[in-house]
């Protein structure tokens, strides 16, 4: 090796590489840092249609880390209600991807949810043909929880609250 190639490769090792280590780790946006906190085991616990609900949650990376699984199911016995929701990102888009399947079965599976990617929250409309559902999580990192809000769209445009949780990691 020469002088030349030596002097070159000391750069390539020691100044180009941890820079390009770097740049890969920056370029994990904000959104997908936010989605990294949505990780491990969680009690819900909320209202959906006004009557009282709680499940269990367990939120994991799947999908060669393309996906984070929320896994979401009532606590009793046997479940009342059950889903899987997959929130991806599109950075090509600027967009979260989602799909929320459940115990109804496959007509809502036929949905795409979109939302800007945003490091403050995780907002995803749902365009269903009866009704768009949006879907609107918030992290508090003081208290290291969350919460969900799914909205339904009205004829006129307006939202009303369909469901509400707060998510608390488990202990």
């Amino acid at each position: 090796m020469t002088v030349n190639q030596s002097f070159v490769s000391r750069i390539l090792k020691f100044f180009l590489l941890p820079l390009l280590w770097l740049t890969i780790c920056l370029g994990q946006s904000s959104p997908r840092v936010l989605l990294n906190h949505l990780q491990g085991s969680w009690y819900m616990t909320g209202t959906v249609m006004k009557k009282p609900v709680r499940y269990t949650a367990e939120g994991v990376w799947v999908l060669q880390s393309q996906f984070l699984s929320l896994h979401m199911k009532d606590v009793t016995v046997p479940p009342a209600y059950e889903a899987n929701l997959f929130i991806g990102i599109d950075s090509s888009k600027n967009q979260y991807v989602a799909h929320w399947l459940d115990s109804f079965g496959g007509a809502g599976a036929r949905v795409v949810g979109l939302g800007p990617l945003s490091s403050e929250k995780i907002e995803i409309i749902y365009p269903y043909a009866e009704r768009n559902f949006r879907n609107i999580f918030k992290y508090n990192s003081e208290k290291d929880e969350w919460t969900l809000v799914i909205e339904s769209e009205g004829t006129d445009g307006h939202w009303s609250v369909f469901a509400q949780y707060t998510i608390v990691r488990k202990q």
